[in-house]
């Protein structure tokens, strides 16, 4: 192949990854300066992106956002994973036995990238959607998931964390030696907590997912309001840690593998 048409392919995808952040809607001119590319080159990809469906503009604010054919491949590569074919009757059985919101949350660069979801029926639920993502340092599961990752991986995120983390509430937390002192709690627990750091007045517990090879492949929490988490937070920790041993062991994890 070319090498123009590889760069073109390269310019196209990055266009792509900027609506994978928790920014969905992008002008011509927000991407242009993000990507740091020339606007006839943006303008370009832009349209044909738009031609084939990847991306739909607004007639109006004339911005960007992703258009059918990119949620079709979404989805369906969404729907044929096994890790959230396998995961969701075991979600479904937590709901139902908490009451409270449930996420199945994979790591994906510095976020968190929420896989699937099971909402509760109850008045207060969590604002998470499938297809989303946060970021890790905030959440339960971003925790769970760090706490499980080598110093060559957490060196440089923390590195970056001092330089570029933001509260997300007043409870936030944002300082590298912080969260290193939370995550060799969550080593040691066997869960992780958000106290109010993603969202004000909500609570999150999140427990690890492993895999055959003892790999922490995932994180599921259970999420709802403080008022009703600390009543129950005993039984829901509980819960969540034996639903979460059920998904690992199911894909075939085993405690007494070397």
């Amino acid at each position: 192949m070319a090498k123009e048409q590889v760069s073109s392919i390269l310019r196209a995808l990055q266009i792509l990854e900027c609506f994978a952040d928790n920014r969905t809607e992008w002008t011509l001119k927000t991407l242009v300066n993000h990507l740091n590319l020339p606007t006839t080159t943006v303008y370009r990809q832009v349209s044909t992106l738009t031609e084939r469906q990847y991306l739909v503009q607004d007639p109006v604010r004339k911005s960007y956002q992703i258009g059918p054919r990119l949620l079709q491949l979404s989805s369906a590569v969404v729907g044929q994973s096994d890790l959230r074919r396998i995961a969701r009757p075991e979600l479904e059985k937590l709901s139902a036995a908490v009451r409270e919101t449930i996420n199945l949350s994979a790591l994906l660069e510095r976020d968190i990238y929420y896989l699937d979801k099971v909402e509760t029926h109850r008045s207060i639920v969590c604002n998470t959607q499938v297809g989303t993502r946060a970021p890790a340092y905030a959440t339960s599961c971003g925790k769970v998931l760090l706490a499980c990752q080598d110093r060559a991986y957490l060196e440089p995120y923390f590195h970056w964390m001092a330089q570029e983390a933001h509260p997300l509430t007043g409870r936030t937390i944002t300082d590298p030696q912080q969260l290193q002192t939370q995550l060799q709690k969550v080593r040691l627990d066997g869960y992780a907590i958000d106290d109010g750091e993603i969202e004000v007045g909500l609570i999150c517990f999140g427990a690890p997912v492993y895999n055959a090879d003892c790999r922490t492949v995932a994180a599921i929490s259970v999420s709802g309001p403080d008022y009703r988490m600390r009543e129950d937070q005993d039984l829901m920790i509980s819960a969540l840690k034996h639903t979460a041993e059920n998904i690992s062991r199911l894909l075939g994890y085993r405690k007494d593998t070397p």
